[in-house]
């Protein structure tokens, strides 16, 4: 018994470590994203250079949602980024990808604004230029450390 114990404790704390260093989403051309996730049917724009300055806020993720039209921003730790002084139920799921990613796509996109997108099955993606960001996860219930 004592050995399974041991075992699970080191399974947990790999797992923890893991998920807390791993890169968060998959950048697609927005061609690929299009056909893979279907048309886009909600989209708000975002400044690009906003959206690369918020990156330098939080430490790993940033966390998405389109509420009702508006884009809800928050750091790693759903404190939130955008608009300033929002504040959110801890019920409300947000989707969020690694900073490196999003810093990404809004270097490589070039465009001067970015879109987060809302598109069929409620898939969230950001999108600057040619560039397609998603694979997020969902917080809750897995929320970045």
């Amino acid at each position: 018994m004592r050995k399974i114990i041991s075992v699970l404790f080191v399974v947990l704390v790999f797992f923890n470590y893991s998920h807390s260093q791993s890169v968060v989403g998959k950048i697609y051309t927005k061609a690929d994203a299009d056909n893979l996730y279907g048309p886009v049917i909600t989209s708000v724009p975002i400044s690009a250079s906003l959206l690369l300055s918020l990156t330098n806020n939080t430490k790993n993720y940033l966390m998405f949602r389109i509420n009702n039209g508006n884009l809800i921003i928050l750091d790693n730790q759903r404190i939130g980024l955008f608009p300033g002084n929002v504040s959110v139920n801890s019920n409300d799921e947000f989707r969020y990808f690694s900073v490196s990613l999003i810093q990404n796509i809004i270097v490589n996109g070039k465009a001067v604004f970015a879109s987060v997108e809302i598109r069929n099955n409620n898939i969230l993606t950001i999108t600057n230029g040619n560039f397609t960001l998603e694979v997020s996860f969902p917080c809750p219930p897995v929320c970045p450390d």
